[in-house]
């Protein structure tokens, strides 16, 4: 989905009117594809916590709330099979598709980083051809649930990681024939794909959920992020998500900028959710190779047709109307949440953390000693006479949510422990209206100087007892996600 500042320049180009991205925070997908990593055999005995997982996916089964003007609905994969024609290479070769892979157990045999692709014409503005209606799902307007809403019913794929230490995040994938992008003024919709792929994703603690991450196009930091479990909306101990009309965000509220409202279909997925486990484990973290009807779970190309690069304004801004299908949800799912939640204290912050077998490997390797621990702080871009003690090494920073804001770091140096969990204490986040955003890290040599760093972990603060997010300058962090990054 194109981001909103590419939105708004076209918009400005165009002379129409759209939310500005000054006030609309584009959540970053860190989901992308990476390096394959070495498979094993998928075997569902192999692990004793493998059933653990399965009852997990199945027992947290969400509920998501389509719009009423939704008109792109849900599918299963098969239903998208038949209407595959050829196949599309990233150059743009072309293949015709033997029909015969067009099956879960067969689909991983077609030829990775290949676009499946459809025939018929697939860019609404904003009616589609009669030919490809199909691209609207199966959904029958006509079944109407108990309270007058639609009701649907149609699979949503589960995968659960065992992290380690109790740890078990669920990640439930939905799948949309088609997706219907966002009016630009004159440029039209833009946006426009065929197949789409969301995620809503849990995080458990032996067996009770901790958390939610929620993931729209547009919607701000008031519908997507990370979440406490008190904070998000439940039936039946299940998490409730909106779905956005055509782009399928999956977002905690509704009426953001993503349309969404409750008043369109039911999506209960309870007894829908095809499970499957990610991995064999949080030390050797190889992702399973499937079989059989699982499969298609090791297809690695695009679900729907390449996008357009015609379009005059594709040199500007990378994309036309048609934008490129997404790969399948068997992405990389190692990662911590979005967002490390972490209560405020008065005082000093404390941090907590642990490093990976990969970091550990390569401290010895290079002789670290220390660890530098970033503590990242922000504020409201103070005004020039404003006569408040102003922090060391400040810069402005134009945040798409929230406007031009001062970020400044707090910074300690701690022994390396090795394999032992650090833990530091660091001066607050001083200065009104002054709060935590993030911390980082990086491994330094005896004297100081440092080799490599990290990137920022987000931190969404909250205080004890109360709902919602709040903000001040100190948190007591103890991070469960190992800390691991490329050199």
């Amino acid at each position: 989905m194109p981001s909103s500042a590419a939105l708004w320049c076209l918009t400005i180009l165009s002379g129409q009117v759209l939310s500005s991205p000054l006030t609309t925070r584009v959540v970053q997908r860190p989901y992308e594809v990476p390096t394959p990593i070495e498979p094993v055999i998928y075997d569902e005995g192999s692990s004793s916590n493998h059933s653990v997982i399965l009852d997990l996916l199945a027992q947290y089964a969400p509920i998501f709330k389509l719009s009423e003007l939704e008109s792109f609905f849900p599918s299963s994969i098969d239903y998208m099979f038949p209407h595959y024609n050829f196949t599309e290479s990233p150059s743009g070769d072309i293949q015709t598709l033997n029909k015969s892979l067009l099956s879960r157990s067969q689909l991983n045999r077609i030829s990775p980083n290949t676009f499946l692709s459809i025939r018929e014409s697939h860019n609404p503005q904003p009616f589609l051809e009669e030919e490809a209606e199909y691209l609207f799902g199966p959904f029958d307007r006509t079944e109407l649930s108990q309270d007058g809403r639609g009701k649907v019913e149609e699979e949503v794929y589960g995968f659960g990681v065992d992290q380690g230490d109790g740890i078990v995040d669920l990640w439930y994938w939905t799948f949309y024939p088609f997706n219907f992008g966002k009016p630009v003024g004159l440029f039209g919709i833009l946006g426009n794909h065929v197949a789409d792929w969301e995620h809503l994703r849990m995080r458990t603690v032996n067996g009770t959920p901790v958390s939610a991450d929620y993931t729209t196009h547009t919607g701000g930091r008031f519908s997507a992020g990370t979440f406490r479990w008190e904070d998000i909306e439940k039936i039946d101990n299940r998490p409730v998500a909106y779905v956005a009309a055509g782009s399928h965000g999956i977002g905690k509220l509704f009426k953001l900028v993503d349309i969404t409202d409750d008043e369109g279909p039911i999506w209960d997925t309870k007894d829908h959710v095809v499970p499957t486990v990610y991995w064999d484990g949080p030390e050797s973290r190889r992702r399973l190779w499937h079989r059989g009807n699982s499969s298609w779970l090791n297809f690695r190309g695009n679900w729907g047709n390449k996008g357009q690069d015609d379009c005059w304004w594709h040199r500007v801004v990378g994309y036309c109307q048609v934008v490129d299908a997404p790969w399948g949800p068997n992405r990389y799912f190692g990662t911590p949440p979005d967002c490390i939640l972490a209560p405020l204290v008065s005082g000093r912050s404390t941090y907590s953390f642990k490093f990976s077998s990969n970091i550990l490997g390569w401290a010895k390797e290079h002789n670290i000693a220390l660890v530098k621990v970033e503590q990242v702080c922000t504020r409201p871009k103070e005004n020039d006479d404003d006569d408040d003690d102003e922090p060391d090494d400040v810069y402005v920073f134009d945040d798409e949510a929230e406007g031009e804001i001062e970020i400044w770091n707090v910074k300690s140096l701690t022994e390396f422990k090795g394999i032992e969990r650090h833990i530091v204490d660091l001066s607050p986040c001083k200065g009104r209206q002054s709060a935590v955003r993030a911390y980082r890290l990086s491994l330094c040599l005896i004297n100081g100087k440092c080799l490599s760093s990290s990137r920022e972990r987000r931190i969404c603060t909250y205080e004890e007892g109360k709902k919602g997010n709040r903000f001040g300058g100190a948190v007591d962090l103890l991070d469960v996600d190992d800390w691991r990054w490329d050199y």
